[in-house]
C-alpha cells in the first residue's frame, strides 16, 4: 500500500474514533444531567458543580452528504467489503474501502458523517445477525466480520 493511501486510511480511522468519542461524551453528559435532575428533586438547593451538562449543547447543522456518499447502499456495500476482506475490519476501514470503491474522496469533509452512517448500518446488520464484532483494536475500536 502506498504511503498516501495508508495516511488517508489512518486519517479516516482517527476521524471515526473522534466521532465515537464525541458520541460517548455526549451520552455521559446526558447521564450526568439526568442524575443532576434527580438529585435536585430530593435536594432543591443542590447546584451541580463541574457538571459537563451545565453548558447547553448547540445542535450541529445538518450537513448533507455529497451525492457519491448519499447514493451508496451502506448495508450492501458493508457486506461486500466484509466478505472480500481477509481479516476483520474496523468501522473506519470499512468506511474508507466503501468510499474508495464508489469513487468518493476519502478526504471529503463529510467523511465523519458518512462514517457515522456506516457505523449505524453495522449495528443494524449486527442486530439482524448478518455481521458480528470480532474483537477490538486498542480495546476501543470494534472489528467487524460476516456472521457465520
Amino acid at each position: 500500500m502506498r504511503v498516501d493511501e495508508e495516511l488517508k486510511r489512518k486519517r479516516a480511522e482517527l476521524l471515526g474514533e473522534v466521532e465515537e468519542l464525541k458520541a460517548r461524551i455526549q451520552a455521559i453528559d446526558g447521564q450526568v444531567s439526568a442524575i443532576d435532575q434527580v438529585i435536585a428533586i430530593y435536594d432543591p438547593a443542590y447546584a451541580p458543580r463541574g457538571s459537563a451538562a451545565t453548558k447547553p449543547q448547540r445542535p450541529r447543522a445538518a450537513q448533507q452528504l455529497p451525492p457519491e456518499f448519499a447514493r451508496i447502499n451502506k448495508n450492501e456495500a458493508l457486506l461486500e467489503v466484509l466478505r472480500e476482506a481477509e481479516q476483520p475490519l474496523s468501522t473506519a476501514d470499512c468506511t474508507s474501502r466503501i468510499a474508495e470503491r464508489n469513487g468518493a474522496d476519502t478526504d471529503d469533509p463529510s467523511m465523519p458523517r458518512f462514517l457515522t452512517q456506516v457505523s449505524t448500518a453495522l449495528i443494524a446488520l449486527t442486530k439482524r445477525g448478518r455481521v458480528r464484532q470480532a474483537g477490538t483494536v486498542d480495546g476501543r475500536k470494534h472489528l467487524w466480520e460476516i456472521a457465520a
